[in-house]
């Protein structure tokens, strides 16, 4: 039985889209901050039963039968309850790849998109010389496998490692890589452990979005990601904000051959530490800005 009876009578995708909009923003919460990101919500909700382009359904005057409305009725009331839209779903997009999203790993973001574009750029002179079969990379703390599925599918003759902690946000990332089609070697691994023996020998790129939050600021955060993403792939110490970082650069000294690459998403407020640490400890680093000029990444080529 469908639990939402205050559907539009016109069950064209405008008018449905509109009526989810509104219906969120009415709902408001920490989620639902503006119109926009209702707007932006309503989106994703009508995505679950047809992701093709707005452009598309509009030529096509795409409409929604009961079975459909009784889904996204569904995800509604999930989303409603505070739970992520890419839980409720099941799936986000990421450059383009559909990646399984669940509890047991981060969901994938739009700015770590653009961390895979940062160090596949920088790969592009590290990679000059090598036979494409013969670059290795790794990305540590992978969780749902979006950013090492994301290089695979863009570089598909590299050998490509994701490295986690979690035994079960590895099983996502399999179960991502089996739907894609994408050969990934997956391996369980503490980026924290330096006498951790699965590393590969010699590398020439390393990537990760580790934990760079202090715990002090769970606080603040929205309750739908301090209490629906897993905490392990989130916080840091307070008294040690950029434990993995320096972890990442003392596998960098040990397994990243010269020339190799390395890129990191960080903290916006220690960007400029991370930078320094590995410029003292590795060899040359850059801090990174987004579109909307944050500083969300830091960049390293060995020398």
């Amino acid at each position: 039985m469908r639990r939402w009876s205050g559907f539009p009578g016109d069950n064209s995708d405008p008018s449905i889209r509109q009526w989810l909009a509104g219906v969120l923003m009415e709902a408001g919460g920490s989620m639902l901050g503006d119109p926009r990101e209702c707007a932006a919500m309503a989106d994703r909700i009508m995505a679950g039963v047809d992701d093709r382009s707005r452009t598309v359904l509009d030529v096509l005057e795409r409409r929604y039968d009961e079975a459909e409305l009784n889904r996204i009725g569904h995800w509604l009331d999930q989303v409603l309850a505070g739970i992520p839209v890419q839980h409720a779903l099941g799936w986000t997009d990421f450059r383009g790849l559909r990646i399984a999203c669940g509890p047991e790993a981060l969901i994938p973001r739009p700015e770590t998109e653009e961390v895979v574009q940062w160090f596949l750029e920088g790969m592009e002179a590290v990679a000059q010389g090598h036979e494409p079969g013969n670059v290795r990379v790794v990305d540590v703390g992978t969780g749902t496998g979006c950013m090492a599925l994301a290089i695979k599918a863009a570089r598909p003759r590299w050998e490509v490692w994701g490295m986690d902690i979690s035994e079960a946000a590895l099983e996502l990332a399999r179960k991502n890589a089996k739907d894609l089609g994408l050969d990934v070697h997956w391996v369980l691994a503490d980026a924290l452990d330096p006498q951790a023996a699965d590393w590969p020998d010699c590398v020439h790129g390393i990537v990760s979005n580790p934990p760079y939050i202090p715990r002090s600021e769970a606080i603040s955060m929205a309750p739908h990601v301090r209490d629906r993403e897993p905490g392990l792939a989130l916080f840091v110490p307070d008294s040690d904000p950029l434990i993995f970082y320096r972890a990442l650069a003392q596998r960098a000294l040990h397994h990243l051959r010269p020339g190799g690459g390395m890129v990191a998403e960080c903290h916006a407020e220690f960007t400029r530490e991370v930078a320094n640490c590995w410029q003292l400890e590795v060899g040359d680093s850059e801090v990174l800005c987004d579109l909307q000029g944050a500083e969300r990444a830091v960049r390293l080529i060995r020398p």
